[in-house]
């Protein structure tokens, strides 16, 4: 997908860095591949993303496959090296919300990894055997996530809260806007040459060929909108350089100002933020300060005049209940199974109630 307007920093292969949220694009329609995401099922995805893996092959088969349209845009062998890796991330983080409650995704720098692993050096005929077979593996893994797992929730680390259903509409997008880049995007930078069958095949049917849900091709969008759109440092929209919208992890900045945060891809206030990040030591903190204040509890002199039965359980009860404390703190730390950890919180609340009840009896 194409960089972000505001630059904040330049990487060591010349790309400039992204500073904004991609999250829009769960909300409406992309002005320039024209992909309306919010719109996608999660029975569209396993095919959406199959129907954008066969364009890859025929791109790296370019003799410029190495040459990038500008120093600030990425090569089609980068933008494709880009795509494999893609896969693998989604990957794992379908793999994340399916098996944990509210996982924190690792974070990914895009521009990093691209240094690191030094896509422009890399052998086209191997990164298209192994973006095939990833992007097949994604597409297999989305065939068996059933309509009960599309609404289990997973973090960014930026604080962004996706569901199993706005991370696949996240990632179609950002395989067809991929496809844009290389093609119709590819064409702004060189004079309308792109290999236009493939391009036209990419932005506009490749973007409808998921169950038909983008209708405008990229151009069809920037003629009704009068031209291409212009954001507020004056360059024009959201592909003039680099790789995509999955390097800002840590962007937070909305497109424009009358942007719409998705429901289901909204920001975390600040202290929950946190707890979520440092989830393993906020969690193992409290559950040891509920246990000793069990402990507590449990050898301090009774309180209360209350005798027999009664007696017995507001003498213990209080001393269970912070236990209870203890186990919930503990088991969210862990990422125990959220079944685990919302039924020690009912047996706690049970508890307390059970306290007030025979206290004030």
């Amino acid at each position: 997908m194409g960089r972000a307007s505001t630059v904040v920093s330049v990487s060591e292969n010349g790309i400039t860095g992204d500073d904004k949220d991609w999250t829009w694009v769960l909300d409406r329609r992309c002005p320039e591949c024209g992909l309306d995401a919010g719109a996608i099922t999660l029975a569209d995805v396993p095919g959406a993303i199959r129907a954008q893996i066969p364009l890859w092959p025929e791109v790296l088969h370019r003799p410029d496959v190495r040459e990038r349209p500008d120093p600030g845009t990425w090569s089609t062998l980068e933008y494709a090296a880009h795509v494999r890796d893609v896969f693998e991330v989604f990957a794992g983080r379908l793999d994340l919300m399916l098996t944990e409650d509210d996982p924190l995704f690792p974070n990914w720098d895009q521009d990093a990894t691209a240094v690191a692993g030094r896509y422009g050096e890399l052998e086209p005929h191997d990164v298209s055997l192994e973006l095939q077979r990833r992007g097949a593996s994604l597409a297999s893994d989305f065939d068996a996530v059933t309509p009960e797992q599309a609404t289990r929730s997973g973090l960014r680390s930026n604080g962004s809260v996706f569901t199993v259903l706005t991370l696949a509409q996240y990632l179609i997008h950002d395989l067809v806007h991929h496809a844009w880049d290389v093609t119709q995007g590819r064409a702004g930078h060189e004079g309308g040459d792109a290999g236009a069958g493939v391009g036209a095949r990419a932005a506009g049917p490749s973007a409808q060929s998921v169950a038909g849900l983008a209708a405008v091709s990229a151009t069809e969008n920037d003629a009704a909108d009068g031209g291409p759109r212009v954001v507020e440092d004056g360059s024009v929209g959201e592909g003039s350089a680099g790789a995509g919208p999955e390097t800002g992890e840590e962007a937070v900045a909305a497109p424009d100002a009358a942007s719409t945060p998705s429901e289901t891809a909204r920001e975390l206030p600040p202290i929950q933020r946190f707890a979520h990040e440092h989830r393993l030591a906020v969690g193992l903190t409290l559950g040891v300060i509920a246990l000793a204040l069990s402990v507590l509890f449990a050898v301090a002199t009774p309180d209360s005049d209350a005798a027999g039965f009664s007696g017995f359980v507001t003498r213990w009860a209080s001393s269970l209940c912070w236990l209870l404390v203890s186990g919930v703190a503990v088991s969210w730390a862990l990422r125990a199974k959220r079944t685990t950890t919302n039924g020690l919180a009912w047996l706690g609340i049970a508890c307390y109630a059970c306290y007030l009840f025979f206290r004030a009896g």
